[in-house]
């Protein structure tokens, strides 16, 4: 039998999330950045749900600041909401921590935590739950709702051959320089593109592993990359751009004739979508299971 790290990140979900069946009012279910869900058909807005972690010594190293730590944490889930064009609303947070935690730690991550719900505005922690790790360390979950326009919801799954390839902003070194830990989620970019763009998601592992989900779900497409257009932070290179991760940039697909408002919305354009078939060879990215790959 194989294992998880013989699959992959990737291989697992689709094992595991393939067989759900989705009534119908859920309009999105796994595998993109949120599930979407319809509650009231009279409505304007649907709402969005997500849950993601962060894990100690994975996410995070053990000396970070616990202000910091709390910050990532839902910022990462923050994240999501904007790729999707949301908006935040509740956030229910389980933190499973051994017993060598300080109260003082704890207090940290949650002051963390509410700094940046404080920074997006509307958002609330209304709950959540507590347990111990039987070895040193920490997992902070936080499972989020959010509500979107139904008309402007944004998925992986609409990307079309001849759109534009676009990023909110520069990418790579993101983990050495730290800024993982203190980046503000794209969510007014997120909710300004959001009716323009065909496709979109954050970039969490890596250019090199996110854009090739993005055109997986949208039909197997190709792509081109001009590399020299692939903004890149000024204590990175050009590698490191490709195949970092951990940046919480947004990776939009627009229509040729939205170019105009791309660039007003301060997203550079990077390449374009292809009919199936050849794509830009692009190295690196984060998987979970096997860690740096390329």
């Amino acid at each position: 039998m194989p294992s998880i790290s013989d699959i992959g990140e990737d291989a697992l979900i689709e094992s595991l999330t393939s067989p759900l069946a989705q009534p119908a009012h859920v309009l999105v279910g796994p595998g993109d950045d949120c599930a979407v869900v319809d509650l009231d058909p009279s409505s304007d807005q649907v709402q969005l749900l997500k849950t993601d972690c962060i894990i100690e010594s994975v996410h995070y190293l053990p000396d970070t600041a616990p202000e910091r730590i709390g910050w990532k944490a839902m910022a990462r889930v923050v994240s999501d909401i904007a790729a999707m064009g949301g908006t935040p609303l509740h956030a229910l947070v389980t933190i499973a921590a051994s017993e060598d935690k300080t109260v003082a730690e704890i207090e940290g991550w949650y002051r963390g935590m509410n700094q940046l719900a404080d920074t997006v505005g509307g958002l609330s922690i209304v709950g959540g739950e507590t347990a111990s790790l039987p070895q040193p360390g920490a997992i902070i979950s936080i499972a989020m709702t959010g509500t979107v326009p139904r008309d402007h919801y944004v998925t992986r799954c609409g990307a079309q051959p001849g759109d534009l390839i676009a990023v909110t902003g520069p990418l790579g070194g993101s983990f050495h320089s730290e800024r993982h830990l203190d980046f503000t989620p794209r969510l007014a970019e997120g909710q300004a593109i959001a009716p323009y763009a065909t496709a979109m998601m954050d970039l969490s592992d890596g250019l090199a592993k996110d854009l090739p989900r993005l055109a997986d779900r949208s039909g197997g497409l190709g792509y081109q990359i001009d590399l020299d257009a692939i903004p890149i932070h000024p204590d990175s290179d050009l590698a490191g751009a490709i195949g970092d991760g951990e940046d919480y940039e947004l990776l939009v697909a627009l229509p040729p004739t939205a170019a105009d408002r791309a660039a007003a919305l301060g997203t550079t354009i990077i390449g374009a979508f292809t009919e199936p078939g050849q794509r830009t060879p692009l190295d690196g990215g984060w998987e979970h299971f096997r860690g740096k790959t390329g």
